[in-house]
């Protein structure tokens, strides 16, 4: 969660369009995670119901429990009801030995592969390997082509480190599949991902896959497995071997775009979408992961009009409906976002989504009752910050101690949230002009969470922004003993120096250490530039505040680069970078206090009566998170 609850432009801090990347990271990358249910995760064994094999990845076979009305086989005698009897009674208290004994003497009794799969079951959760091994053994015999007998197998060969054993099970469960290898490859990659560590389950996989090399299903399987064991690479070239020998799935086609936008490969993932696009015009999946990678690149312009025409094919898809609203509300068109929120929550499809992002449309709007309403009604995943931006509307509003005691109370419902709850309390109290309170606040959140690094770099952040250089410079340097290449301390210690002090070189230190952990982030590459200004080397601050202001469209970037421009002469191309950033920030109030003083007398921009000292900069948003 973002602590930032009350800003209501993008600060330096938050360096981008949270709405924009939490869509892409929704929408786009998610499927990267195995999309296959485990069949391994055995529910418990009771014989009435004789249970097949599915579950959730990783989950171990459950214990047993019972009894439940016992179904005996047919051709029933004394001892094989007995046999029932008392593994029934067993299992409910928990006797696993003595339930597993019984269920696999009525095994041999009946003859009854039901029987053997309940003994299997119960000796794995007991740990019994060897009891196990023996009842699979009469499983098998008893149902030779049962998939659910060979997928338990496969696991137990994988769980005694018999990877020969393994594969011929796990080929034997592609054989009876028949024609449905998609499936059974599947299944055998959620049974491989039991093996012990990622190399053992990728070298699994690929053992799998080259005994069939020209199935399209094996590759995407090997594709799955080797991109959940951070193998980037196998991961690629297993897709694209699977979309060799099927060209018109759309499976290893969807994959290897996701494969390559997580990976950050953009325009490589683009130039693909573009090349499967052109071939499959009508694969309405294609054109959704199309707009979705324009909106990751900021192409907002090209993934409206994808957006626009994927609406008017599927004017009801939640999907679509989603990622169009929370577009518009990036390019401002808040009655276009309404529309299409508002539609995606009359469908009971993503409601709570819907009502969150419909919250913070109508707090832009400025329409904060109506806001209200609407993160009243988000449950889920965004409750929480629904219930923060209520608090802070309310304290807007001059309600400021009741909004306290919602984050206070929200701090006794939801304790693991408790440091991110404390900075929200504090920035609300600084927003109320309560600046002692709100470090009051602080203290006390340290005092519960000691050396907490969001914590320490909130309250410095505080110190900063009301010139208490000092405690600022103790928390940061603190943060920085406790985790050496935290980025963030490390710019906004190097920063704070270079802006507030004149210990120019010490700045550069720590700046230059930040640099070389991040190079590519543009809060560092602005603090680059601005120690390098201060330092009298206005060249070398050119290059880096120019690299930084291309790189993200912010106020106090382009303040700094314009204050380097004039240094040097160039007044004309000073006042063009000012003119276009005051377009983006008309606001801006640091942005707005340089331009004023380099204004000719009488044509200085209005600037708010007070201007806030400038925070220094965090290198993202990782530091609250």
């Amino acid at each position: 969660m973002n602590p930032s609850y009350i800003t209501e432009t993008p600060s330096r801090e938050s360096r981008g369009s949270v709405a924009a990347a939490g869509l892409v990271a929704v929408l786009c990358l998610g499927a990267l995670a195995a999309p296959h249910a485990d069949p391994l995760a055995v529910p418990a064994p009771t014989p009435a119901s004789a249970p097949a094999v599915t579950g959730t990845p990783g989950a171990e076979p459950a214990p047993a429990t019972g009894p439940a009305a016992p179904a005996v086989p047919d051709g029933l005698d004394s001892d094989l009801v007995y046999a029932v009897l008392v593994a029934e009674v067993a299992a409910h208290r928990g006797d696993l030995a003595l339930a597993f004994a019984q269920y696999l003497r009525a095994a041999e009794l009946a003859r009854d592969p039901k029987m053997a799969e309940l003994a299997v079951r119960t000796a794995v959760s007991a740990g019994d390997d060897a009891g196990a091994a023996r009842a699979m053994a009469l499983w098998l015999k008893l149902a030779p082509d049962s998939a659910g007998a060979v997928q338990v197998a496969a696991f137990l060969r994988i769980k005694a480190g018999d990877q020969a054993g393994a594969l011929d099970y796990l080929s034997q469960l592609v054989r009876l599949a028949g024609a449905d290898t998609e499936t059974a490859y599947l299944q055998a990659a959620g049974i491989v991902a039991r093996a012990a560590s990622p190399a053992e389950r990728l070298e699994l996989m690929q053992a799998l896959a080259a005994r069939d090399e020209r199935s399209a299903e094996a590759q995407q399987a090997l594709a799955i497995v080797a991109a959940s064991a951070d193998q980037q690479a196998v991961a690629t070239t297993a897709a694209r071997r699977a979309l060799e020998l099927r060209p018109d799935w759309d499976k290893p086609r969807l994959f290897l775009v996701r494969l390559l936008l997580a990976a950050g490969q953009r325009d490589e993932a683009r130039a693909l979408l573009e090349q499967f696009i052109a071939a499959n015009p009508d694969d309405q999946s294609l054109r959704l992961l199309y707009g979705q990678s324009l909106l990751e690149q900021k192409d907002y312009v090209g993934a409206r009009a994808a957006f626009e025409r994927l609406l008017a094919d599927r004017p009801n898809d939640p999907e679509v409906l989603f990622a169009a609203g929370i577009l518009a509300m990036e390019l401002g068109d808040l009655k276009v976002a309404r529309d299409d929120l508002t539609r995606l929550y009359q469908s009971d499809q993503r409601r709570d989504e819907a009502s969150f992002y419909l919250g913070q449309l109508e707090e832009r709007a400025e329409q904060n009752a109506a806001a209200i309403d609407w993160y009243a009604n988000t449950q889920g995943a965004n409750r929480l910050d629904a219930q923060v931006r209520i608090a802070v509307l309310r304290a807007k509003a001059g309600e400021v101690e009741q909004a306290r005691e919602s984050i206070q109370q929200l701090r006794d419902q939801v304790p693991e949230a408790a440091q991110t709850l404390f900075l929200a309390e504090a920035e609300i109290l600084d927003q109320a002009g309560r600046e002692d309170a709100a470090m009051q606040v602080y203290a006390e959140a340290l005092s519960a969470f000691p050396d907490d690094l969001d914590l320490l770099y909130g309250r410095a952040m505080l110190a900063v922004k009301h010139e208490r250089i000092a405690a600022a410079e103790q928390d940061l340097r603190r943060i920085i003993e406790i985790n050496p290449d935290h980025a963030d301390a490390l710019n906004a210690l190097g920063y704070t120096l270079a802006d507030r002090t004149e210990r120019y070189q010490e700045a550069l230190g720590y700046i230059e250490r930040a640099y070389k952990l991040k190079p590519e982030e543009p809060a560092i590459l602005d603090s680059v530039g601005w120690v390098n200004y201060k330092l009298g080397r206005p060249a070398a601050a050119l290059e880096y505040l120019q690299r930084a202001n291309e790189a993200m469209k912010d106020g106090e970037i382009a303040a700094h680069l314009g204050e380097v421009l004039w240094s040097m002469g160039r007044q004309d191309e000073a006042r063009a970078v000012w003119d276009s950033a005051l377009k983006d920030h008309p606001d801006h109030a640091y942005l707005l206090k340089v331009v004023g003083r380099h204004a000719p007398p009488g044509a200085a921009p209005e600037v708010p009566a007070e201007v806030p000292n400038t925070v220094p900069p965090s290198t993202s948003n990782e530091a609250h998170q």
